[in-house]
């Protein structure tokens, strides 16, 4: 399990040519090959899975595409959300348009402006979570490609959040190797924890 920071890249991809690439700090942070099994946006932060060989890597792979893997996000979108949802709207996905679940539970509301929720991706598409907040209406704080410009001008002039937020906290899996679930937890950074702990105090004005 890695801790992924904002900013980072599971591996090389265009566009992100200044950014760290996980796959190969893990490299030589290990001294031997890593695989990955999934992935996280670049802007996302949060617990991620590398294998140490091809053949856990596979399995895991195939427990990920056969929905054995539960995954729980913490989000900040806009608007509030007064009780919990679900959403069944298919996402794009090269050049088609395929299924896709969401679990949505509000956590905490910021003077009916903005929410703190826990997401669940129920499958596992490109940009779901994004995709499926903005179809509802309430895209997340600081999403460049399915957001609001305002809402993220005013995080970053308000708080100083540069990033999306959204975050991996926790995966449950099964183990590949032996009859048992891991369940890897990964807490909010200090820079989002600052975020909300700011959103809380503040009394101006709300984009």
């Amino acid at each position: 399990m890695v801790s992924k920071p904002a900013g980072s890249v599971v591996h090389w991809t265009r566009g992100a040519a200044d950014s760290p690439v996980l796959i190969e700090l893990l490299r030589r942070q290990c001294g031997h090959p890593v695989w990955p099994v999934h992935r996280l946006d670049r802007q996302a932060s949060g617990v991620i899975v590398f294998a140490k060989s091809a053949a856990v890597a596979g399995q895991l792979g195939a427990d990920l595409r056969q929905q054995r893997w539960h995954k729980r996000y913490l989000v900040l979108c806009r608007g509030a959300l007064a009780a919990p949802l679900s959403v069944d709207h298919p996402v794009p996905e090269e050049e088609q348009r395929r299924p896709a679940q969401t679990a949505i539970l509000p956590l905490e509301v910021f003077r009916q402006r903005y929410t703190l929720a826990a997401a669940s991706p129920l499958t596992g598409r490109r940009h779901q979570l994004r995709y499926h907040f903005k179809h509802l209406r309430h895209p997340l704080v600081g999403d460049t490609l399915y957001g609001q410009g305002p809402i993220n001008r005013f995080f970053r002039q308000t708080f100083g959040l540069h990033r999306l937020f959204l975050h991996a906290q926790q995966l449950s899996l099964p183990h590949p190797t032996r009859a048992t679930e891991l369940r890897l937890h990964c807490p909010l950074s200090d820079e989002l924890v600052q975020v909300l702990a700011a959103l809380r105090r503040y009394t101006g004005p709300v984009a």
